[in-house]
């Protein structure tokens, strides 16, 4: 079982729009990449600053290469948050560092949001207007300090890396009734954000997901260098491979940190979330799970000839009699995937 995300036919085309106001096309393979790897080095070597949108060469490399793997990482989030019932209720999104409305492309595929975004620059909104014509009924602001937000009962912050440049989360999103949070999958990326959703408990929010409980996270309580993330798989499209062809790196998978809370409870989940990759060890495979503040790890015996592969990310239910072994589930059966 692969959790398989890409882009959709009508993303494909605004950015074939986008990349013609270059002259340049999706085939233009060399041309993107060399932009691409432009963006790549300036981000290495100024990992504080903002991005350089006044500059062509970045508006190229994100709307090739990073607006689709990003829409992919958040789409895998979306549909975590539409199988939980996470938009229930919610009218109105506020995309904070909203860049290239990249988080705001994707959720409004899944719901008809009226949608606030927040940015700096003014080259990602002149590039939407122009390109991205489905996605016009929008609000473009400079910045943001609560005052606008006109129904918080009902409204979403989000944060799709853009957290990351910030120290604590705005007090402005602590008003709104939901918080989606979407970073990279680094170590130091990933802790901070288990260090916010601790704060965010005692400040009356409730975890949606990835976490099935709101206990002390044991990645964070019980280890100083373990943190959450998620993987899934990238389907490139054709063009993206011939991209990929003339750049170091390649992405059949995609990883990330994420988080969905709420002011309202979630319902009740009995189940567990696979959170590590399986480990092959002497007599016996372990795989991290997350159902509490312990730190557990499901366990297939050799001996017992069990074999189940379940990708890092998914939610299973545990059979209520599984044997518990130190920090161990002994399983005698294959567990069920429930999303």
């Amino acid at each position: 079982m692969n959790r398989n995300y890409s882009i959709s036919s009508k993303i494909e085309n605004c950015i074939h729009e986008g990349l013609a106001s270059h002259k340049l096309t999706l085939d233009s393979s060399k041309e993107l990449a060399q932009s691409v790897l432009r963006l790549s080095d300036y981000f290495i070597q100024n990992p504080d600053k903002s991005t350089p949108w006044n500059e062509s060469w970045a508006q190229i490399a994100y709307l090739c290469y990073y607006l689709p793997l990003n829409m992919a990482r958040m789409k895998s989030v979306a549909t975590e948050a539409h199988n939980r019932g996470f938009f229930s209720g919610l009218e109105r999104v506020v995309d904070f560092g909203a860049g290239l409305a990249t988080a705001s492309l994707v959720l409004a595929e899944e719901k008809n949001f009226h949608f606030t975004l927040v940015e700096k620059a003014n080259q990602p909104a002149e590039i939407i207007r122009q390109h991205f014509l489905h996605f016009q009924k929008t609000d473009w602001l400079k910045s943001i300090t609560g005052q606008e937000l006109l129904q918080p009962t009902k409204t979403m912050a989000v944060f799709s890396y853009s957290l990351t440049e910030l120290k604590e989360l705005p007090a402005w999103a602590e008003q709104c009734e939901a918080v989606m949070i979407l970073e990279p999958s680094t170590q130091q990326d990933g802790r901070k954000l288990l260090e916010l959703r601790q704060k965010l408990l005692e400040k009356g929010f409730h975890v949606w997901a990835p976490c099935t409980h709101e206990g002390a996270c044991p990645l964070l309580s019980q280890s100083k260098t373990d943190w959450c993330h998620d993987r899934i798989h990238f389907q490139a499209p054709n063009w993206f491979l011939k991209l990929e062809e003339n750049l170091p790196m390649r992405n059949r998978t995609l990883t990330m940190s994420y988080l969905l809370m709420r002011k309202t409870k979630p319902p009740t989940l009995a189940a567990a979330r696979i959170v590590g990759d399986r480990l092959k060890e002497k007599g016996k495979d372990r795989q991290l799970i997350c159902r509490g503040s312990d730190r557990e790890f499901l366990a297939w015996l050799h001996k017992n000839d069990l074999r189940q592969e379940i990708p890092r990310g998914v939610l299973v239910e545990l059979p209520g009699d599984t044997p518990k072994v130190s920090n161990e589930l002994r399983l005698n059966q294959e567990l069920k995937i429930i999303s």
